[in-house]
């Protein structure tokens, strides 16, 4: 069923930040992002005879502020990675619409897991990991939509496979993130005991 991942990793994200995460202002704008992707997922929108996913589009103007806050030389290295990502994504949407034997099985993990493994090599910061999915998985349905618009109608119906990707890859860069946080502190603490050990001189 297209979306139950989106569904699923977006209740259980608002869950955790509104009632496990401090009260800030911060917190706030996070829950009422994730309310407004959960509200808007079942509706499109119709620009230039294309019809979109209101949250597809939110996820892009979302990807597009924060890339925005960062220096402007940084700007331009984050939009040559979206622009890979874009790419890739594009193509592997296409190789599936061609040839589907080779991505019948699970292609939305195998997409999420692609973007993924790109998105950890080329960027470091994890807001702008999720910056940079939100563009990429927003502008390669609009590529790829623009690409449909002569063939299927519609197609905003199936844009909910891609809410699936932006959920599965977002949630799988927070645990990695977890996971570096979790080596960073096992370095600091395997340092404080070398140091506390060594024989003074």
């Amino acid at each position: 069923m297209e979306g139950i991942y989106f569904y699923w990793f977006v209740w259980i994200g608002w869950i955790y930040v509104t009632f496990i995460l401090n009260k800030t202002k911060t917190r706030f704008i996070t829950a009422l992002l994730l309310l407004l992707l959960i509200i808007f997922s079942k509706h499109s929108i119709t620009l230039f005879n294309v019809t979109l996913n209101i949250s597809i589009i939110l996820c892009l103007f979302i990807g597009y502020y924060l890339i925005s806050m960062r220096k402007f030389s940084s700007i331009f290295y984050y939009l040559s990675v979206s622009f890979i990502l874009t790419s890739s994504f594009v193509s592997f949407r296409l190789f599936q619409l061609y040839d589907p034997v080779w991505v019948m099985f699970h292609p939305t993990f195998k997409l999420s897991l692609l973007l993924l493994l790109l998105t950890l090599l080329l960027i470091k910061d994890q807001i702008m990991r999720i910056s940079i999915l939100f563009v990429t998985i927003a502008q390669g349905e609009i590529i790829f939509s623009l690409f449909l618009n002569s063939y299927v109608n519609l197609y905003a119906n199936n844009q909910l496979e891609s809410l699936d990707v932006v959920a599965i890859s977002v949630t799988l860069t927070y645990f990695w993130f977890l996971f570096e946080q979790f080596v960073k502190l096992f370095e600091k603490f395997v340092k404080q005991k070398a140091f506390i050990s060594a024989p003074k001189r």
